[in-house]
């Protein structure tokens, strides 16, 4: 049997289906004020870090080092170990020196005999040269000689050849005188005497010209010959040049040897802790081959934004720092550089957009951030994840 309204003293009042009706608001004003306080707690959200972007994508970085032996050898002595701490300049591998130190002997004596050649060289050359100088001056000297000789020569031919014509005439005349009896016969035995002395005169005349004339000819023949030593000893610069360049080429032949001596004992470039030591003694290297990881005690912390938080990012910014190993703890930092290209393009295999079918992802930029302000004594080891927030203003 249908409700009946029940009647009061103000009249007809509805019962049992008005109520559910506004008991059905209720939800829904619920659900309006929690959108609302929704979005206004987003609103704060966000007018609280506009100028701020953060990543969880960041880890703490070192330029590690791989030190590596320069030379071959047997490994003799290895006086660190793995985790220890060391300086720069500490011994980290030693390797058998004996043959090293055999070619820096070897070398030294090459040097010694190198400035032994060229004290040689130097004396020689200058030696001979000024010896050849010395014979083109004699020679010269013995020319001129010579052609005085032979001037003189010349003379005494004139002479002889004008005392033998005069004897030769009065010899005929005498004669005549001596057919026709105005004179002696001693008196021609004289003439004649005189004849004879005159014409052997003008023979050795000739013959001491002839004479002069050859020792002028062999003079010049010495002259042409001393030029030529000369010539041969002229470049004494040039043959000095070239011992003192074979001692400098010992010279630097020694200074490798030792340089490859000192290469026998491998030593840290700079302070920090080795770690990942992959040799022991008694084991073969060879040269460039990696001994070892060398982590520097300064780190930093490289964190992988996206595309879209990068815009308004520059050097110099500062940046929050929480790092998973030490929870609860916050770190200052600042923005040192920012990648020139994502870490997609710098992959072993960069993304070809222009084949195959074309995704759209959100690349990565790499920013590099350095420590501000860290607590004495406190390093953070490369490789921890951290938590990073850049504040633009």
């Amino acid at each position: 049997m249908a409700d009946l309204p029940s009647i009061t003293a103000n009249g007809l009042t509805p019962s049992g289906p008005p109520a559910k009706r506004r008991n059905g608001k209720r939800p829904f004003v619920i659900l309006i004020t929690l959108v609302v306080l929704l979005l206004l707690i987003f609103g704060v959200y966000a007018f609280l870090t506009r100028n701020q972007v953060s990543t969880d994508d960041a880890q703490v970085e070192a330029d590690v080092t791989m030190p590596s032996m320069r030379v071959a050898g047997v490994v003799v002595a290895i006086p660190v170990h793995d985790n220890q701490h060391v300086k720069a300049g500490d011994v980290l591998i030693e390797i058998d020196p004996a043959d090293y130190r055999v070619r820096v002997e070897q070398a030294e004596a090459q040097v010694e005999a190198a400035e032994a050649q060229e004290r040689i060289a130097e004396a020689s050359s200058r030696g001979g040269f000024n010896a050849a100088r010395a014979s083109l001056s004699g020679s010269t000297v013995s020319v001129a000689n010579a052609a005085a000789q032979v001037a003189a020569a010349r003379a005494a031919l004139q002479r002889a050849q004008a005392e033998e014509t005069r004897s030769a005439d009065d010899f005929r005349r005498y004669g005549n005188l001596l057919a026709s009896g105005s004179i002696s016969q001693s008196d021609y035995d004289h003439i004649k005497t005189a004849y004879e002395s005159a014409s052997a005169t003008l023979d050795q005349a000739r013959a001491q010209l002839t004479a002069a004339e050859e020792q002028k000819r062999t003079a010049e023949s010495r002259v042409t010959e001393a030029r030529g030593h000369v010539e041969q000893s002229a470049p004494v610069d040039a043959t000095i040049a070239a011992a003192r360049a074979k001692l400098r080429d010992a010279r630097a032949a020694l200074e490798n040897a030792r340089l490859q001596l000192s290469y026998t004992k491998l030593t840290a470039p700079f302070d920090g802790a080795l770690s990942r030591l992959a040799v022991r003694v008694g084991q073969a290297v060879q040269p460039m081959q990696a001994v070892a990881e060398l982590v520097p005690l300064s780190t930093y912390v490289v964190a992988n934004f996206k595309e879209t938080q990068i815009g308004r990012m520059k050097p110099g910014q500062r940046v929050a720092i929480s790092i998973d190993t030490l929870p609860g703890r916050h770190f200052e930092g600042e923005v040192q550089s920012l990648s020139p290209g994502t870490g997609a393009r710098f992959s072993l295999f960069p993304p070809d957009n222009a084949s195959g079918n074309f995704v759209k992802v959100v690349q990565r930029i790499p920013v590099k951030i350095i420590w501000r302000n860290l607590p004495a004594g406190l390093m953070p080891q490369a490789g921890l994840s951290a938590n990073v927030t850049v504040y633009f203003r």
